[in-house]
């Protein structure tokens, strides 16, 4: 899976179309595994996406997208998320964290206040049960 943040300098950009750069993040096993920064060299709205789609990006998150942009996205199939958070990598985490426990709500998940705790705890329930098969 491959999460990119719509970004301007080190934040999230409040509005996808037009952004500075993507901040590209690969998800192996739900796990944030890997991160590049791409400038958005596109001058069109489907130059951009066409970019993210021959990335094998999944998901897309800005703080918002336009009736437009979302269309683009969704022919290219590619889930736009609207989320306010400050950092590409929280919102990236808040993102894998909804998804991975299931949340509807993505936007009440991510304003939890301590929304890694259950993914921290099922992890740390994962890697006991490794280490008792190990022995």
């Amino acid at each position: 899976m491959r999460i990119a943040v719509a970004c301007d300098g080190l934040s999230v950009a409040p509005h996808a179309a037009g952004c500075a750069s993507f901040t590209c993040y690969s998800v192996n096993h739900g796990i944030i595994s890997g991160c590049c920064n791409v400038p958005n060299m596109g001058i069109t709205i489907f130059e951009s996406v066409e970019t993210l789609k021959q990335m094998d990006t999944d998901v897309l998150i800005a703080g918002s997208f336009d009736d437009e942009l979302i269309a683009v996205l969704a022919a290219a199939g590619i889930e736009p998320v609207a989320l306010g958070l400050p950092s590409p990598k929280e919102v990236a985490e808040a993102y894998l964290h909804a998804t991975l426990m299931g949340e509807t709500d993505l936007v009440a998940a991510c304003a939890s206040s301590e929304p890694l705790d259950e993914l921290d705890d099922a992890f740390a329930r994962i890697e006991y049960k490794l280490v008792a098969q190990s022995a």
